[in-house]
């Protein structure tokens, strides 16, 4: 807007001197240069003036341009700083998977050394067969009604009664399908089995449901597919179905629903049935015709991985 203003007013500056006597060169002396003299201040002025409002506008925009480039290095070092944190941040979950891969390699070392401690003894079925005893009950010297921790990590001695642990049975059953195999034996002498094609356990994180069991083949009857999808349960940690604890007053840890067809960790009774008309022994519903009185004397739990 002041440029423009500064031309009007030039011109009109132009015309009132061009008309004026008092500005033209004298007649009889011939000065070319004259008229030059005058008009070079005003046109060096206007000239200056238009340089000098190009040159703001130049600084401007370069100011923008700066202002623009320092906010780019603002936003740039915001990423910059928000990457460092998650690289930090996948360094730690890096090292607490290398941890947990450490104490893998230990559990299955301790699981390796169980397991030569535990081979099978069964006189139907060899160590040449691949079986694992998983639990075993015979004279009742070992006490079944133990807390989460004891089933959790196993207890008695392998040589005698025991059970095995359910995060060993999990991380054998998690690796690769397992088959398994229940011996029955009464105070008669009589004897019975149960055999399941497909055997899996969860975590502990899903409270080593039993999820599967597979087919059923055997002498004693189906009497563990109720319990199948069902949570373990012991005296300590009640993951039935029922309003009360199934495991309380010594039936033992076991895949209760409400509250069960067999019992394989009960109580053991040395003359094969319970007292006091009590239903805690070690049952197995199908075998002895539902008397939950009757108490098995003889059970021997034993997997071996499934032939695909």
């Amino acid at each position: 807007m002041r440029a423009p203003l500064i031309a009007f007013f030039l011109l009109i500056l132009i015309s009132w001197v061009s008309s004026n006597e008092i500005f033209k060169p004298r007649q009889n002396v011939e000065n070319p240069c004259s008229e030059h003299r005058i008009w070079r201040p005003i046109l060096d002025r206007f000239v200056k003036v238009n340089a000098s409002e190009e040159l703001k506008s130049q600084v401007n925009a370069m100011a923008e341009t700066i202002k623009d480039l320092q906010s780019q290095i603002v936003e740039k070092t915001q990423e910059i700083k928000d990457q460092s944190a998650r690289v930090r941040v996948l360094t730690a979950n890096i090292k607490h998977l290398r941890a947990e891969v450490k104490n893998k390699d230990k559990q299955i070392t301790e699981i390796n050394g169980d397991l030569l401690k535990c081979s099978p003894k069964n006189p139907q079925l060899n160590s040449s067969t691949g079986w694992l005893t998983i639990q075993k009950r015979f004279d009742g010297t070992e006490n079944f009604d133990r807390s989460w921790r004891d089933y959790k990590d196993g207890f008695g001695n392998p040589k005698g009664e025991f059970f095995i642990g359910l995060e060993k049975i999990h991380l054998m059953t998690r690796e690769r399908p397992h088959e398994l195999y229940i011996n029955l034996g009464k105070i008669d002498g009589s004897t019975g089995y149960a055999h399941y094609d497909d055997f899996r356990i969860g975590s502990e994180q899903e409270s080593f449901e039993l999820q599967s069991l597979g087919l059923y083949e055997g002498t004693a009857g189906d009497s563990l597919r109720l319990h199948e999808h069902q949570k373990f349960t012991t005296l300590d940690r009640d993951n039935d179905s029922y309003r009360l604890n199934c495991a309380a007053d010594e039936y033992g840890g076991w895949w209760y629903y409400n509250c069960a067809q067999s019992m394989l960790n009960g109580k053991f009774y040395k003359e094969g049935h319970s007292r006091d008309n009590k239903t805690n022994g070690i049952l197995w519903g199908s075998w002895h015709n539902n008397d939950w009185t009757q108490s098995l004397t003889f059970v021997e739990m034993m997997i071996r991985p499934k032939t695909l």
